[in-house]
């Protein structure tokens, strides 16, 4: 490990918890992946736009975001 980011790393943790928070309260849906991907093969219906969405948001657009390689 060559460098220590507290903020940048703290800041992923608030967001990650936001999200878990605001999933939760706004659905009553728990933000694991397991859960989420496992709903999402089982079922397919109107569930299943918030699981793509969280999966692409959580897979992709954070490391587009972040500007990762």
């Amino acid at each position: 490990m060559s460098s220590f980011t507290p903020v940048p790393s703290l800041l992923g943790g608030i967001l990650i918890g936001l999200a878990a928070g605001l999933l939760w309260l706004s659905g009553g849906q728990i933000a694991g992946i397991s859960g989420i991907v496992g709903g999402l093969l089982s079922r397919w219906g109107q569930a299943a736009l918030w699981r793509v969405a969280f999966l692409a948001g959580a897979l992709f657009v954070a490391g587009l975001v972040l500007g990762a390689p």
